[in-house]
């Protein structure tokens, strides 16, 4: 499985947690509460969002030489 992990400030935190390829566990920790969600790929957005990440990186660190 594959976690990733966010501390958004001294007492938030999510991390998402690939359960499979189409299903992710979400867990959110904010202000001593924790909530776990369960989301799809198509709910989370991720495709879209990596993708979009993916490019910023790319025309930002990596401009094309011309």
């Amino acid at each position: 499985m594959k976690t990733v992990n966010f501390q958004l400030d001294h007492h938030n935190s999510i991390e998402i947690k690939q359960v499979d390829d189409q299903l992710f566990e979400v867990r959110l920790e904010l202000n001593g509460r924790i909530y776990v969600l369960y989301m799809t790929r198509d709910q989370l957005g991720a495709d879209q969002r990596i993708e979009a990440i993916h490019a910023k990186l790319l025309n930002d660190f990596l401009p094309s030489i011309e």
